[in-house]
């Protein structure tokens, strides 16, 4: 179990960890009061405190990146962002009669993401009070859900470009944030999910308010896994050390270690707080936990105490470090456990030298300092070399069925001098008995094998020889010709072939070649590719690599021409379609700079700058998996127009409102303008078509009418 340390106390429980630029980390308290904490100093700072209407939930995040807080509640309508170092608000979010139930901080710091108690799940740009997109909302409207009376987002969380969310109804969605593309929605159940986790780029773990976990693998071939715990409403599901750990925990007074693979707990009480929890953070920098309680402590836990562990290397104390890496499963796959493992290899190699020499004081001499730990494997060690008078004797009797008994029944033994030259031999006589075969000589075979015809791991190669010496020959000539499908059928027929060397070195060097093919096209080195691939295609036992090579080589040729002949619309359409050119790194740099693209398009977009959107993004604005990010953007910045409209020239603002609703439809953000409107008295004059909602593509079908401008102003005032 990691040692636990107590950093230092506060007047109110914590109830938000999260890291600043290192060493520090950002605390806020139950009393909502805001606190820094330098982790090498020990030094607390108390920033401000926030001013919070009692019985209301503050609802927050810090910003790793830039030293911000971002903090809103569930009674107020707007978020605020705060600069630390200055100690003031520097940006101010409308959320449109909308309240927080969720907030976090991209990767990056340069957006956010809120959820609300609409279900809706909201992007922003840091630098800018516009909002960016709505990304998606909860429930998903289907017959099984009406509109429900309380709503929410429960829970979300990043992995790159990733971001998973979670609210009403259970089910999750997962998508590309930036671009909006490969959107996927999973239904692990109807109960209230409040922890997500993207375990791996394949692999989605939730955690639900009963306390059960649930694997979803996104890829649909493995059915969704359950894991029940002793947690209700866990809080808190986080990837530790290396793959599979991870950690679930609730306001219960102790942390569950879970492997992720297995799904399975591997220490119930992993660490101990010593109170209920009431916050917690990893960073991954060193691998190090700060927990809070709700005795009001701040806490420490080194989840791969490496120090200790080098000293006991040092020591010499081996015995004791592999106890202690029992006790602490992150170290296991560790670099310095694998030092220790090397380090006892080459201690067991050669008390293992010095038993083959009945050293035996010395090997045991050798052994000593992994007594402890190695009881088990080490008695095993000494009691299979005190067969080896008897194993050599047998060997050098000639009665090599009792001796290959031997080593089957003990596996050390096969790692022995006698056994190699017992091996050895074997390898010359048969390689000189298959010679004999092509000169028809049964008899002189006959000779030359009779020592290993009573070894049963031997005989059915001596019978193949024997019997069936005419598919030994086709084999041989096979292997020569590299007629794979000959070998395939040969293989197939009489699978010990399969053990044979030359057959194990064929397989080996065509593993090779897809290896080189997937280069070659990383490298755009097509004609290589294509060789490589004539060489792969008749080899069947590589059927199905093959084919996906061979698709793969096809859409990159095509995406390279695409990009050649500056074809971006057939070059986005290649990567959106077929999702395994991204694999490619060019195929990755064609995303990079479609993301390049929106972040200028949402610049402009604040601003209300539509000619640069169109002309930015020219034929691109209705490519099939990308438009409804455009589509935002392009909202964003009639948005944006609309505002100053009604502001300065009311005539305008109410022309440019129908305008916009013939184009997009009525939508959320529009009416809560209109609702501001109609408190300055002015009230465009919208028909029943004007406020039905339309389908998010419907603008799709007026892309030539787009205007620059959503309606003309006396003021100048529009963008």
């Amino acid at each position: 179990m990691p040692q636990k340390i107590s950093l230092t106390q506060f007047d109110s429980p914590i109830v938000l960890i999260q890291p600043l630029e290192y060493p520090k980390i950002g605390l806020v308290t139950q009393n909502n009061t805001v606190y820094t904490y330098d982790l090498e100093s020990g030094e607390s700072t108390k920033v401000f405190h926030l001013n919070i209407a009692e019985r209301t939930t503050l609802i927050c995040a810090f910003d790793s990146h830039n030293n911000r807080l971002l903090f809103g509640s569930d009674k107020a309508s707007a978020l605020n962002l705060i600069d630390l170092n200055q100690k003031k608000v520097i940006n101010q979010y409308d959320l449109d009669q909308q309240t927080p139930t969720f907030i976090s901080f991209s990767p990056d710091g340069q957006y956010f993401v809120c959820g609300t108690d609409q279900g809706r799940v909201l992007l922003w740009r840091c630098d800018s009070n516009t909002l960016i997109s709505r990304l998606h909302s909860f429930p998903e409207y289907t017959s099984a859900y009406t509109k429900p009376k309380t709503n929410y987002v429960s829970a979300l969380t990043f992995d790159g470009m990733t971001l998973a969310t979670t609210g009403y109804g259970g089910s999750i969605v997962v998508t590309d944030y930036r671009t909006q593309t490969f959107l996927k929605r999973y239904s692990p159940g109807y109960l209230k999910n409040t922890a997500l986790l993207i375990y791996n780029a394949n692999t989605i773990i939730t955690g639900n308010q009963e306390g059960t976990l649930i694997k979803i693998d996104q890829k649909g071939s493995i059915p969704n896994q359950r894991l029940g715990t002793s947690h209700k409403n866990i809080r808190f599901l986080k990837r530790i050390g290396p793959e599979p750990y991870m950690i679930v925990a609730s306001d219960l007074p102790y942390v569950t270690l879970i492997n992720g693979d297995t799904f399975k707990v591997i220490q119930e009480r992993y660490l101990e707080l010593d109170g209920p929890l009431s916050a917690l953070c990893v960073l991954d920098r060193d691998n190090t936990l700060i927990a809070a309680n709700q005795n009001n402590e701040l806490l420490k836990f080194d989840l791969q105490p490496f120090e200790h562990l080098e000293k006991l290397i040092q020591d010499h104390e081996y015995a004791e470090a592999y106890l202690y890496c029992t006790n602490e499963p992150l170290l296991l796959q560790s670099d310095l456990y694998k030092e220790l493992e090397s380090i006892y290899d080459e201690h067991l190699k050669k008390a293992k030298e010095y038993l083959t020499q009945k050293l035996i004081a010395d090997a045991k001499l050798v052994l000593e300092p992994f007594k402890t730990a190695k009881a088990k494997e080490i008695a095993e060690v000494f009691q299979v070399y005190s067969f080896m008078d008897r194993f050599t004797n047998l060997f050098e009797q000639n009665k090599l069925a009792a001796f290959y008994g031997h080593a089957e029944q003990y596996p050390l033994l096969q790692e022995t001098p006698v056994y190699q030259r017992a091996e050895k031999l074997w390898a010359e006589k048969f390689m000189n008995a298959q010679r004999l075969m092509f000169l028809n000589k049964e008899r002189e075979i006959q000779e030359e094998l009779h020592l290993f015809t009573t070894v049963s791991s031997k005989r059915p190669f001596i019978l193949l020889l024997l019997q069936n010496s005419a598919v030994l020959k086709i084999y041989s000539k096979a292997i020569q010709t590299k007629n794979y499908y000959q070998l395939r059928n040969l293989t197939v027929s009489f699978p010990l072939l399969r053990k044979f060397p030359s057959y194990q070195n064929f397989i080996k060097e065509t593993g090779e070649i897809v290896g080189a093919t997937i280069k070659a096209l990383n490298e755009r080195s097509f004609e290589q590719a294509e060789l490589l691939l004539n060489e792969l295609k008749d080899v069947v036992q590589y059927e199905s690599e093959y084919l996906q090579l061979k698709k793969l080589y096809s859409l990159a040729k095509n995406l390279h021409r695409a990009l050649t002949h500056e074809q971006l619309r057939s070059a986005y359409h290649l990567i959106d379609n077929h999702h395994e050119l991204l694999m490619l790194p060019w195929g990755e740099e064609l995303n990079t700079q479609w993301n390049e693209k929106l972040s200028l398009a949402e610049q402009y977009a604040i601003k209300g700058d539509i000619s640069y959107i169109k002309n930015e993004l020219g034929d691109l604005f209705d490519l099939p998996h990308r438009y409804g990010r455009i589509g935002d953007i392009l909202r964003t910045a009639y948005h944006v127009q609309l505002k100053k409209l009604l502001k300065t020239d009311s005539e305008a603002f109410c022309a440019g409102i129908i305008t916009y609703c013939e184009l997009f439809g009525i939508d959320t953000e529009l009416r809560n303008l209109l609702k501001k409107a109609k408190q300055k008295e002015v009230v465009p004059d919208l028909s029943q078509s004007h406020l039905t909602p339309k389908n998010r593509d419907f603008w799709l079908s007026h892309i030539p009418l787009l205007p620059n401008k959503i309606a003309s102003s006396n003021t100048a005032a529009t963008a």
